[in-house]
């Protein structure tokens, strides 16, 4: 392993994130083929390397709709080949929140539509303070 590898921050994941990850690479929408599930999961990893390698990756959130992320970070993401907006979020936050992090805490990684990435990262930010 590279020296630059071993300087990264931890990724961890709140409880249910396992599960937000495998339903939706399992299931994606209903138009979505092999390709594109195959496409979305590689996305994934990918993020879990860039958040490793740079914790700030995502933009920091305002208080909005849910006050208890305003110190989360958000990154809208989607496989290469789709078309329009960004369908899908990754909501995290860096522990401790002040100074350098020494954790990068996902907190949800879901579809965008309804809100229901911001939903469960606010349920799991409420459980986990």
């Amino acid at each position: 392993m590279s020296e630059k590898a071993d300087r990264g921050v931890p990724v961890t994941f709140a409880e249910g994130v396992r599960d937000d990850v495998a339903t939706l690479v399992a299931s994606g929408d209903d138009k979505a083929g092999a390709s594109e599930l195959a496409a979305l999961k590689r996305r994934i990893a990918e993020l879990l390397v860039e958040c490793k390698a740079n914790p700030y990756l995502g933009e920091l959130m305002g208080s909005g709709r849910h006050p208890e992320l305003a110190g989360c970070r958000r990154v809208r993401f989607d496989i290469p080949t789709h078309r329009g907006k960004p369908r899908f979020r990754l909501i995290y936050r860096n522990e401790p929140s002040d100074g350098a992090s020494a954790e990068c805490r996902w907190l949800a990684v879901a579809p965008r539509a309804g809100l229901r990435a911001h939903r469960q990262a606010s349920q799991r930010a409420r459980r986990s303070r």
